[in-house]
């Protein structure tokens, strides 16, 4: 695998220099192809630009950070943190009941639970 994108990089860079020499080759003469030569050039040097740089690897998408709901008693201090459900929205009432005092339950917040950056010991 490693070796390809060695091999595609050598080619790109052939073919750059190639388009670079047809190019110039193309616009040092006086005849009526010497357009026909220039586009021809800078076409293959775009063949060579493409092949050099299309063995980068991309980075990697990270999933989205979870989300979570704070559910709340409407009587009593019980508090409940569970994953975010769709339709979710604050100070929805909750179909579920209290399990301390089977009162009404209401959603009080939505939050996004952020990772701590690994660079905050080095500092």
């Amino acid at each position: 695998m490693y070796a390809l994108g060695i091999a595609s990089r050598v080619i790109g860079i052939v073919f750059t220099a190639a388009g670079f020499y047809i190019l110039w080759w193309g616009m040092g003469t006086t005849d009526s192809l010497s357009f026909v030569w220039s586009i021809g050039g800078m076409f293959v040097m775009a063949m060579g630009f493409a092949l050099l740089t299309s063995g980068r690897q991309q980075k990697e998408v990270k999933p989205p950070p979870p989300t979570v709901t704070e559910i709340r008693c409407n009587s009593c201090d019980f508090k409940e943190i569970r994953d975010f459900q769709k339709g979710d929205y604050i100070l929805k009432a909750v179909e579920t009941t209290c399990p301390k005092c089977q009162s009404a339950m209401t959603i009080e917040g939505v939050y996004i639970v952020r990772e701590e950056p690994e660079d905050k010991d080095k500092i």
